[in-house]
């Protein structure tokens, strides 16, 4: 696979710590709500995602990948000018083309020279443009967990030989076995939770999580390690189902332009607070988070313990969502 298809499908990633930097675990006191903003995956930062308005500021972030041709990492963007007393993070992913690549993982860690290497390259790239960094090695399996582990403490070591901070290393929900939270927060300062995914490609249209669920998710990990090092991450974006079978991530955006088309309404499903909608002409079923539903999952979030959030999917999100956030999390 080449290099300049992950650029094309996921071109930039950045991250910007808001409302406060927080504190971690021992540096006393409560920790003051914070959040991360994320583009997703598949999305194009446009100006539109380059200008929220009110007190909410995004700014570009670095997004390190691993060449799965060379496995060395490769940084697609520096990060912009970011105000006094705000704090930043590079992610570090497999992520290219349209999935993720955990053989590249595998390969690197075949090699204890190439992993030393690999971890001071990633410390490097990062130290220039931000304070901290996600490592986000999704597609794992339990077999692969020790060598994912050993990369994950070679990483930690280098960045914080340059006194980069925070870790977190991101999970997805459920897979206690294949990325156990106690085990890898001995390595990482924060677990950040991948709260989304309870409907998705191969499952019925619906809600993509619920406030059943999210606290189910965070019950689980809390378990593992308690709810003070975990950062919870929900989606601003959606789904729309097709009659074929086919499921496409849209934005709040996408989701209201199709809506007009087809001079329909959204309704706002009671039990998880999402909006949905169907097209009786070509077939398709949405669901999509906007600024109300946002202020919902925050809550039930908060009321499990977790202060810490990283909302993913900024371009096309509602923008109602940058006005209304602030008094969420100070709720």
């Amino acid at each position: 696979m080449k290099l300049a298809r992950g650029i094309r499908a996921w071109p930039v990633l950045g991250a910007v710590l808001i409302s406060g930097c927080g504190r971690l675990p021992g540096g006393g006191g409560p920790l003051p709500a914070s959040v991360w903003l994320l583009p997703s995956p598949e999305e194009v930062l446009d100006s539109r995602a380059r200008a929220i308005p009110g007190e909410i500021a995004q700014f570009e972030g670095g997004l390190v990948i691993i060449d799965t041709s060379t496995f060395r990492p490769v940084q697609l963007l520096p990060v912009g000018a970011v105000p006094a007393g705000a704090s930043r993070v590079a992610l570090v992913t497999t992520f290219q083309g349209s999935r993720y690549h955990p053989e590249s993982i595998r390969a690197l860690s075949e090699d204890s020279i190439a992993i030393d290497g690999f971890a001071g390259s990633i410390a490097i790239a990062v130290s220039g443009n931000s304070n901290g960094l996600f490592i986000d090695f999704q597609g794992e399996t339990p077999d692969e967990l020790t060598r994912t582990t050993r990369l994950l403490r070679a990483i930690s070591d280098s960045s914080r030989a340059r006194r980069l901070s925070p870790l977190g290393v991101v999970v997805p929900p459920g897979d206690t076995i294949g990325y156990p939270a106690a085990l890898l927060a001995r390595t990482a300062d924060l677990i950040v939770l991948r709260l989304s995914g309870e409907h998705r490609a191969g499952t019925a249209p619906g809600p993509l999580l619920s406030p059943e669920w999210i606290s189910r998710q965070i019950g689980i990990r809390a378990s593992e390690i308690g709810v003070a090092r975990l950062v919870a991450e929900l989606p601003l974006f959606g789904y729309r189902w097709n009659r074929d079978g086919t499921v496409v991530s849209v934005t709040y955006a996408d989701a209201q332009a199709m809506v007009r088309r087809e001079a329909g309404v959204f309704r706002r499903d009671p039990a998880s607070g999402s909006l949905t909608a169907t097209s009786a002409r070509d077939g398709w079923t949405v669901w999509i988070q906007d600024a109300e539903t946002l202020e919902r999952l925050i809550a039930v979030v908060r009321r499990a313990g977790v202060r810490r959030f990283a909302l993913l999917g900024i371009s096309g999100a509602d923008p109602d969502i940058w006005t209304r956030l602030p008094a969420a999390l100070k709720r």
